[in-house]
């Protein structure tokens, strides 16, 4: 089930001042409780999460696969709130929002090697 994590609490405690070109990645860690255990300390999980809310993905704000699946952290158009959502759904469900968070994120890097094989 994809995590709610605050817009406002994930800049806060991730991101920093980084150069255009550097890549955003982040972990988030849950307690080990089970699902049973979770919705009696809060009364919103049976809320929907993820692309089952119904709404359109603003961008994506990072991604991690600390849980060993690739996890994309998607903002959404019309909500403060963010949702981790599995990358195979996403980019099912929004090629074009994937597309865009990884071609913000290329560089190419060239050695001065390669600089003079050119001649």
């Amino acid at each position: 089930m994809p995590e709610k994590v605050g817009i406002a609490s994930f800049h806060r405690r991730h991101l920093h001042p980084r150069s255009p070109v550097e890549t955003v990645i982040f972990t988030v860690q849950s307690p080990s409780i089970t699902p049973s255990e979770a919705k009696k300390k809060k009364g919103d999980d049976d809320r929907p999460r993820g692309f089952d809310r119904g709404l359109d993905p603003e961008r994506i704000i990072g991604a991690t696969d600390s849980s060993g699946e690739l996890m994309f952290l998607i903002k959404w158009k019309g909500s403060d709130e963010a949702d981790l959502v599995p990358a195979r759904d996403a980019n099912v469900k929004c090629p074009q929002t994937v597309i865009k968070f990884y071609e913000e994120r290329l560089t190419w890097h060239t050695s001065s090697q390669d600089d003079d094989n050119d001649d």
